[in-house]
């Protein structure tokens, strides 16, 4: 390790543990703290680039690329020679802050993820509602399940997250053109406003285009 081999040979000063970027005769920001900090190996590497609740540096000691999560950045210039390069840096980031914002607002929940669709209520309400109370989409796989199944369905999520966020799978059905056109009739009417649309490949069937189309026609008469 070379975090080691800094530690232990008595010829090497102690202080290069602690600052490590030294090419700074510029200016140019420098990585100070420990080498035992920096993970050199792939599981630590790993394990650094996922603790998002912390800073990340990326640093080149001699011909190896390290992580490390702690230490901080300095602009003092002292004139040393480079001992160990800083290649990037990221600042703290939550997972609120991951994705794009118009997801977050549309759908007003707290994080950019979706779940579900697996169909034959493998996505099941109670999936939906779960991660509905928990401010995250999810859809519910309504494809292969009879209509009145699907209309409980919708009923039951409804009733349990009012405002909350949540969807339903539109699923492809080539064998069976009036179950899909009767399944959109049954979200126009109970006024779902998120479809989550699948198997359709490159052909826009019309059943998916009247799903879309009612809903934008009856903003425009109101407007």
């Amino acid at each position: 390790m070379i975090a080691t081999n800094f530690a232990t040979n008595s010829k090497i000063s102690k202080t290069y543990r602690y600052s490590q970027i030294l090419n700074s005769l510029d200016g140019s920001p420098t990585w100070r703290g420990s080498l035992d900090s920096v993970a050199f190996d792939p599981v630590g590497i790993k394990t650094k680039l996922l603790n998002l609740t912390q800073p990340c540096y990326a640093v080149k000691v001699g011909d190896k690329i390290g992580i490390a999560n702690e230490g901080n950045i300095s602009y003092a210039s002292n004139g040393n020679t480079e001992q160990v390069k800083l290649l990037m840096s990221m600042l703290p980031i939550s997972l609120e802050q991951l994705g794009a914002r118009s997801f977050l607002t549309f759908h007003g929940v707290k994080y950019a993820y979706a779940a579900g669709a697996m169909a034959g209520g493998i996505a099941s309400e109670e999936l939906v509602i779960t991660l509905g109370k928990a401010n995250i989409l999810s859809s519910f796989g309504s494809g292969g399940l009879s209509l009145n199944r699907i209309e409980r369905t919708i009923e039951q999520i409804q009733q349990a997250l009012p405002q909350g966020a949540y969807a339903f799978n539109l699923l492809h059905n080539p064998h069976d053109q009036a179950i899909e056109r009767e399944t959109v009739d049954l979200y126009l009417r109970h006024q779902v406003r998120t479809v989550e649309a699948s198997a359709f490949l490159l052909e826009f069937r019309l059943n998916l285009l009247n799903a879309i189309a009612k809903p934008l026609s009856r903003q425009r008469l109101n407007n």
